[in-house]
């Protein structure tokens, strides 16, 4: 299904409000003068409210993508669009695309 693509302007949350950040953007490609998102980059939670202790073993610390484009492809990656399916390592939640920081591109 299309989706937008995920920029680095997006706003990434886990399911305890934690924010996420990527580590790996696209150094060639840009949608509205931000970065597109590689679905391989590993998304690094700040601020997880989860009910563990903090740095226990519930609070979310990273996020990965599972699904991501099948047609669009960038420096040979698949790109993280706006329903791409995730997951948060600790909980096992899944993290949630707020805003894909951009509405002009979408992707399959």
């Amino acid at each position: 299904m299309p989706g937008f693509l995920v920029n680095a302007a997006a706003t990434v949350q886990c399911s305890h409000a934690g924010t996420a950040s990527p580590d790996m953007k696209s150094t060639k490609v840009k949608v509205d003068g931000q970065p597109v998102i590689l679905q391989d980059a590993t998304w690094s939670i700040s601020g997880c409210a989860s009910q563990d202790p903090p740095n226990g073993p519930g609070n979310d610390k990273t996020a990965t993508f599972s699904t991501g484009s099948t047609r669009v492809k960038v420096e040979g990656k698949p790109v993280v669009l706006a329903d791409s399916i995730s997951s948060c390592v600790a909980s096992g939640t899944p993290a949630s695309i707020a805003d894909a920081g951009q509405t002009k591109v979408k992707g399959i």
